[in-house]
């Protein structure tokens, strides 16, 4: 069945994390994908269930140490250099406007 059938996250024959493994992140495009939603703060599963959790208590310090870094990057690194980019255009455009 599907992982977000399962009751309980600690069976030891069918782990939910592999299921959910392959689910989001069977693929490339779908691991991208996952990691966009990740980006904008989106960890549920289509029945709402957490992915974090889920793969938090299969995998341990591990995944968490991974994600704490993968989501500092993104928060400290990329909306820096976009917000950089904003603030660029603007003092560009106020020097051209200083100009006239």
């Amino acid at each position: 069945g599907l992982p977000d059938d399962k009751s309980s996250y600690t069976d030891l024959f069918c782990q939910v994390s592999y299921m959910y493994g392959e689910e989001f992140f069977g693929t490339t495009w779908k691991s991208m994908f996952t990691l966009f939603r990740f980006m904008l703060g989106d960890y549920s599963t289509r029945g709402g269930k957490s992915l974090i959790i889920a793969f938090s208590q299969d995998y341990g310090a591990k995944f968490d140490v991974l994600f704490m870094v993968w989501m500092i990057i993104v928060i400290f690194g990329l909306f820096n250099i976009i917000t950089s980019i904003f603030v660029e255009t603007t003092v560009a455009g106020l020097k051209h406007n200083d100009v006239k």
